[in-house]
C-alpha cells in the first residue's frame, strides 16, 4: 500500500488563459484601431443643423446611393455651384465625385456666393431621373453650360439636405 496521498487534481487553465488573453487583446485592438469620428468644424448653419458626427466620403455615397436610401448620412465637399436665382440648390464635390443638393421642403437656402466654400451636408440620398425640362431649368439657374444642349431625361443621384454647415472662405 502506498502511503503517499494524492493531491487534488487542478483543472488545466492554460488554454483558457490563452483564450482570455487573446480576447482581451482583440478587444483592446478594436478600441485603438477604430478611428474616432473627427469633429466637424464650426461654421454658418442652415436648416435643421447637423446631428451626425461621422462623415462618409462623398465618393462612397455617390457610388452606392441605395446603401444610404433609408437613413441620413453626413458628407462633405467643396461647393462648386449654387442656384443664382435664390440659393435653393447647390452642387458639392470631392475630387471627381459630385452631387446636386436640394433642401428639404425648400425650408432654407444657402448664399448665392457660397461657391468655393467647404460644406458639411446632412440628409438623404437617392437615385432619380430628371426630366429634360428640369435639367435645363437647373442649367439656366446655374449660369454654366448651354441648357439647349441637354437632351432627354437625366439619370442622377440626388441629395436632399436637412442641414448644411458652410465653413468660412480661406
Amino acid at each position: 500500500m502506498s502511503t503517499q496521498q494524492s493531491r487534488p487534481r487542478q483543472p488545466r487553465t492554460r488554454g483558457a488563459g490563452l483564450l482570455v488573453a487573446a480576447a482581451l487583446s482583440l478587444a483592446c485592438f478594436a478600441c485603438h484601431s477604430a478611428p474616432e469620428p473627427r469633429a466637424v468644424p464650426g461654421g454658418e448653419e442652415f436648416g435643421a443643423g447637423l446631428t451626425l458626427r461621422e462623415v462618409t466620403p462623398l465618393s462612397e455615397v455617390i457610388a452606392r446611393p441605395e446603401s444610404w436610401a433609408d437613413r441620413p448620412v453626413l458628407v462633405e465637399g467643396e461647393v462648386r455651384d449654387v442656384c443664382q436665382r435664390r440659393g435653393c440648390w447647390m452642387v458639392i464635390g470631392d475630387g471627381e465625385a459630385e452631387v446636386r443638393v436640394d433642401f428639404q421642403d425648400y425650408d432654407f437656402f444657402v448664399p448665392k456666393d457660397a461657391a468655393g466654400r467647404h460644406a458639411f451636408v446632412e440628409g438623404r440620398v437617392r437615385r432619380d431621373t430628371l426630366s429634360e425640362e428640369t435639367a435645363r431649368h437647373y442649367a439656366e439657374e446655374s449660369g454654366k453650360g448651354d441648357p439647349s444642349e441637354i437632351r432627354g431625361p437625366q439619370a442622377v443621384v440626388r441629395f436632399t439636405a436637412t442641414g448644411v454647415r458652410l465653413l468660412a472662405k480661406d
